[in-house]
C-alpha cells in the first residue's frame, strides 16, 4: 500500500532555508523516505516557493545565489507535482467555502491531501487550525 504526503509551500520553505525549523523538516523528509512515503503537491506549489524566494531576496534576507540554491534544492525534492482537474478544484472549491476564505491557494493543498488520503504537512498555523482535521500537521520545533 503507498504511503502519500502533501507538503506545502510553507513547509517546503521551512526545509529549504535556515531557520528554527529546517532540522525537524530535515529530518522528516529523511525518516518519510526510509518509510516509503511519496511526496506530493498541487503545481502551485513550485510557484509559490518561487515567489517567497524572490521575496526574501527582494528584502535582502538571502542573496540571489542562496535563493538559486534553495529552488534548486526544491526541485531535487522528487514532490510530485500534480495538476488540478476538475475533482480536485471542486474539492479546493468546497474546501475555501468551508474556511470561509477569500483565495483558494491553500485549499487545492487540502483537496489533494483528501483525495490521495494522506496527511497535509504546513507550517502554516492558520491553515492547520482551520482546517480542523487529523490528517493536517504542523510542523513544530521539537518533535
Amino acid at each position: 500500500m503507498s504511503k502519500y504526503l502533501v507538503i506545502d509551500a510553507s513547509f517546503a520553505f521551512r526545509l529549504l532555508l535556515p531557520g528554527p525549523h529546517q532540522k525537524r523538516c530535515q529530518a522528516l523528509v529523511t525518516q518519510w523516505h526510509k518509510d516509503g512515503y511519496m511526496l506530493f503537491a498541487p503545481t502551485l506549489w513550485l510557484y509559490q516557493i518561487t515567489s517567497a524566494l524572490c521575496r526574501v531576496i527582494h528584502f535582502g534576507q538571502i542573496t540571489r545565489a542562496e535563493g538559486q540554491q534553495a529552488l534548486t534544492l526544491a526541485q531535487k525534492l522528487d514532490v510530485q507535482l500534480i495538476p488540478p482537474d476538475e475533482a480536485q478544484t471542486t474539492l479546493a472549491f468546497d474546501w475555501t467555502m468551508r474556511l470561509k476564505r477569500a483565495a483558494a491557494y491553500d485549499s487545492f493543498y487540502l483537496a489533494l491531501a483528501e483525495a490521495l488520503r494522506g496527511e497535509l504537512w504546513t507550517a502554516d498555523k492558520r491553515l492547520h487550525n482551520a482546517a480542523g482535521v487529523s490528517r493536517t500537521h504542523l510542523i513544530s520545533v521539537s518533535p
